[in-house]
């Protein structure tokens, strides 16, 4: 999980790390071994912190046979203000945003699309992302799977250049047309800057 500042003052790491992977991915029952593994410990260092957000009503737990499973409790009157608070700290446009970190200017404006914009994703949803600049595929590739890792979420992502992009939503292609319309979340830039690039 990407460490902040912010959830370090409000919360304890295991704490931290277990709302972050919850409320992130809000419709996923998570295992407990397998939540262990995504946060690099061990099952019995993360039960006692998960006794207590399953007390508290912003986890849910079930048992199927030996295994137990939890997941965010999307009931919880908490569960809209937390999962703000963790998608704007160690959610995944902070995520995309460290990727895009290293290139600075190159990056004209990036936004995410598709399901996850609109609010509609499930727990296995991937994320669909565009960037326009001078930066391509190969260049984002290595952070990518860090923050993908990270994540839990497969990132699809399409890169375009300024003159690329402009030309083809000039053309009216079909699929940034379609991209286009619908909601956007930004990682880089906002809707002036995407203004100013579609012309």
């Amino acid at each position: 999980m990407r460490n902040s500042p912010a959830l370090a003052a409000l919360f304890p790491a295991i704490r931290s790390s277990l709302l972050a992977a919850t409320l992130i991915q809000p419709d996923k029952w998570w295992y407990l071994s397998e939540l262990a593994q995504h946060l690099r410990t061990t099952p019995s260092s993360l039960q006692r912190e998960l006794s207590s957000l399953v007390a508290a009503g912003l986890l849910q737990k079930r048992r199927e046979g030996t295994r137990t499973y939890f997941k965010a409790e999307t009931r919880s009157p908490l569960f809209p203000e937390l999962r703000r608070v963790f998608e704007k700290t160690a959610g995944l446009i902070p995520a995309l945003q460290q990727v895009l970190e290293p290139f600075g200017d190159k990056i004209r404006c990036s936004f995410v699309y598709g399901s996850v914009a609109r609010r509609e994703e499930h727990a296995l949803s991937d994320v669909d992302w565009l960037v326009i600049g001078s930066v391509g595929l190969a260049e984002l590739a290595p952070a990518l799977r860090r923050a993908e890792e990270r994540l839990g979420r497969e990132v699809n992502v399409t890169c375009y250049s300024v003159r690329e992009f402009r030309a083809k939503v000039a053309e009216g292609d079909h699929f940034l047309a379609a991209v286009l319309r619908g909601p956007k979340q930004f990682v880089k830039g906002d809707r002036s800057d995407l203004g100013k690039i579609t012309g």
